[in-house]
């Protein structure tokens, strides 16, 4: 099961002091039912307890299952008619001091990025579709550097420029370039979306996770192209007593969490691997039916939470509700 605003999953944590609060309450009641005849152990006094601890029983997974409902709990898929029309691909480039690094003595990880960026922009299209693209740079922040067009002379030019000192600011903060990337897009956006996050992977600051999980829950794929070598390799500048590696392990952790996909940007055919990922999630979400573009979307469950926690508020209260008590014959 996932969620589309996990950050609302915290919110569960509320009711350990309720669960405390209601103990306490409970022990209140119990040394209130002692002080009548018989120690409060005769069948009214248990039915009064049995009754209170499934009233409060009964009320605490109520809003349990409100706060996992807003949360957007998803299971399993399902199959919808998809208006979408092409697809969007927000290009966020790493421009960190480690990405001047030049590898075994090749071209610097930028410099590669960017080759296989224009590689991409230069293929044509499979099936005829519109492809619109944008940029975003970033280091210890990050700014949007294109916006969203389909003329790609202006990306190869973009492209073209590039650089590490396009932005300013020390460090890398990944968290704030798929951020960017993400608000790229502008609200109702028509085409499928995409992030190809061009970086090594170091993140020194920020919260990387909460970021992907915002891009997921826009329904944004990464497609995460890793730059940089296990072994690593000294920083330029004068700074050769820090090494620089690629953290795939924080790439790949950022390509699954979109349902992206993860490429080793060092690799001669990378660009050929970035098409190839586009095509096959393009296909593994798309599909025809009786003239119909369908695409697969996560089925919500939200409505079963609200139905459950409604009859465990309904079982709270109706365990608060007391009988009347017989009349005498």
């Amino acid at each position: 099961m996932s969620f589309e605003h996990p950050r609302l999953l915290p919110a569960l944590l509320l009711l350990l002091p309720l669960l405390l609060g209601a103990l306490i309450h409970w022990r209140k009641r119990r040394a209130l039912l002692d002080l009548f005849p018989g120690g409060g152990a005769g069948p009214d006094s248990e039915t009064i307890r049995r009754r209170y601890a499934l009233s409060t029983a009964a009320f605490l997974v109520s809003l349990a299952c409100l706060i996992l409902a807003l949360a957007g709990p998803r299971r399993g898929f399902r199959w919808i008619e998809d208006f979408r029309r092409g697809s969007g691909l927000v290009l966020a480039l790493d421009l960190s001091l480690s990405m001047d690094i030049r590898d075994g003595g090749g071209p610097s990880r930028l410099e590669r990025a960017v080759a296989i960026g224009q590689a991409l922009v230069l293929q044509p299209v499979a099936g005829g579709e519109t492809r619109s693209y944008a940029a975003v740079i970033g280091k210890g922040s990050a700014a949007p550097a294109l916006p969203l067009t389909g003329d790609t002379e202006a990306v190869l030019n973009f492209l073209e420029g590039i650089s590490t000192a396009a932005i300013t600011g020390r460090g890398t903060n990944l968290e704030r370039l798929v951020d960017a990337a993400t608000g790229a897009y502008p609200p109702g956006f028509p085409g499928r979306r995409r992030i190809l996050l061009f970086s090594d992977g170091e993140a020194l600051e920020g919260n990387l996770p909460a970021a992907l999980d915002r891009a997921a829950a826009a329904d944004i794929a990464i497609l995460a192209l890793g730059f940089g070598s296990e072994a690593g390799s000294p920083l330029p500048g004068g700074a050769g007593a820090l090494i620089s590696r690629q953290e795939r392990a924080v790439l790949e952790d950022a390509a699954r969490r979109t349902g992206g996909v993860y490429i080793d940007g060092m690799r001669e055919d990378a660009a050929r691997l970035l098409e190839e990922a586009l095509s096959r999630l393009d296909a593994g979400t798309l599909r025809r039916e009786g003239g119909r573009a369908l695409r697969r979307e996560a089925r919500p469950v939200a409505p079963v939470f609200i139905l459950a926690g409604l009859a465990a508020f309904i079982l709270s209260k109706a365990c608060d509700l007391r009988r009347k008590p017989r009349e005498a014959p």
